[in-house]
């Protein structure tokens, strides 16, 4: 068995199904927070509150936000977290990737994940420059108490770390930034917690050197595994580059 997982998000339960190698997947993006559904206020998409997660290999979870997440600062009540409760355990979910792009409620975010259990729960942040210079970043700032924070409670199960933007970033900016945000992280959350922490790519832009280099610090640092974001477009020699590097049959 490999020390490492794989796994991705994809943004409709219709869209091709994962790998049979992979550990997790994530459906969203549910980025109306107010409504729990894909899309905006205004124009709704699916919702896990009535849509079953598709029954395919390994954990299957729904992620609340995601890029222009919408509003601010939330979960914002007890309500809201009894809905992300309700919507998980109702459809059968096995559990909720918290993708924290819009300033989310921190302590609330921790109510739902205790509330969760004994279903699983991820939080997964921008880990680039902002994140690995908090001193000259508002933004990054906070992030890292964030994660300081949830890693102290020990109720979440995964810290997944996107170090890349609509296309993965530019090879130096990977080469500053990649390695230093897995370092903050496991120093972040302490001791023996580097199995907690995930990396992330996207297939848009990856080429053999960066993907080589993502899965050397995955190795390097003994992470949990590597993600990938709108998995669907992954191509097939790239997957089988993971998977042999990894030892994931």
């Amino acid at each position: 068995m490999s020390n490492y997982v794989i796994g991705g998000w994809t943004q409709s339960t219709s869209n091709q199904p994962p790998d049979e190698s992979f550990a997790y997947t994530m459906y969203g993006m549910i980025t109306n927070l107010n409504g729990l559904t894909s899309g905006t206020p205004s124009q709704p998409g699916w919702s896990p509150t009535d849509t079953p997660p598709p029954a395919i290999p390994g954990k299957v979870l729904w992620t609340y936000g995601g890029q222009a997440c919408t509003p601010n600062g939330m979960p914002d009540s007890d309500q809201n977290v009894n809905d992300i409760i309700s919507a998980t355990n109702s459809s059968g979910w096995d559990g909720v990737d918290f993708d924290d792009e819009c300033q989310m409620n921190t302590d609330m975010i921790i109510n739902t994940m205790e509330s969760l259990k004994p279903k699983e729960s991820s939080y997964t942040f921008l880990a680039g420059w902002n994140y690995n210079n908090p001193d000259q970043s508002d933004e990054g700032k906070q992030i890292n108490q964030n994660v300081q924070k949830i890693g102290a409670t020990g109720l979440c199960d995964r810290f997944i770390l996107m170090c890349y933007a609509d296309a993965m970033w530019p090879m130096p900016d990977i080469q500053n930034n990649v390695g230093p945000a897995i370092e903050r992280t496991i120093e972040n959350l302490g001791n023996d917690s580097n199995k907690k922490v995930i990396l992330a790519l996207t297939p848009a832009g990856l080429n053999q050197e960066n993907l080589n280099y993502f899965l050397e610090q995955v190795t390097k640092y003994d992470i949990g595994g590597l993600f990938i974001w709108e998995f669907p477009n992954l191509s097939a020699s790239d997957l089988e580059t993971i998977k042999n590097t990894l030892g994931i049959s």
